[in-house]
């Protein structure tokens, strides 16, 4: 039997979510180390071009399951900052434990986790769609 209302449903606009948190981090790290794989395989290393391109996979996801919007990505600016700083003193930090060839492909994966993951959180906040979460004053229930 089927029930019949006259509420309407809501309606949720995908872009309104939240980026998913294991997905984006996950993905981010595992092509931060592919990409540090690959330019440690090259015969001739191709420097900072081909290390720009860690988060290739997390914006490809992105467009490919959502549209790309600023509640989602207002977040990358202070990720970005934050993942340059952990990578330039974890480099010299990490250079003091491990030899230096592996300091900075450790850095560099550290640093490129660390911006998936405050950009995920940063996707959390703030949240400006507060149509889905019951009603305000003066509108008619949903």
């Amino acid at each position: 039997m089927r029930v019949v209302t006259d509420e309407p449903l809501p309606i949720t606009d995908p872009r309104d979510e939240p980026a998913p948190f294991g997905t984006v981090v996950l993905l981010t790290a595992v092509s931060a180390v592919a990409i540090t794989v690959i330019a440690h395989v090259l015969p001739d290393p191709p420097g900072m071009k081909l290390m720009l391109l860690g988060p290739v996979a997390l914006v490809a996801f992105e467009v490919v399951v959502h549209e790309v919007w600023w509640k989602r990505w207002w977040g990358a600016v202070p990720a970005a900052l934050a993942a340059l700083v952990a990578y330039f003193e974890g480099r010299d930090m990490i250079s003091d434990v491990l030899p230096e060839t592996w300091a900075e492909p450790v850095a560099y994966v550290a640093a490129w986790t660390l911006f998936a993951a405050l950009f995920a959180l940063a996707s959390r906040l703030p949240r400006t769609d507060f149509t889905t979460r019951g009603s305000s004053p003066g509108l008619p229930p949903r």
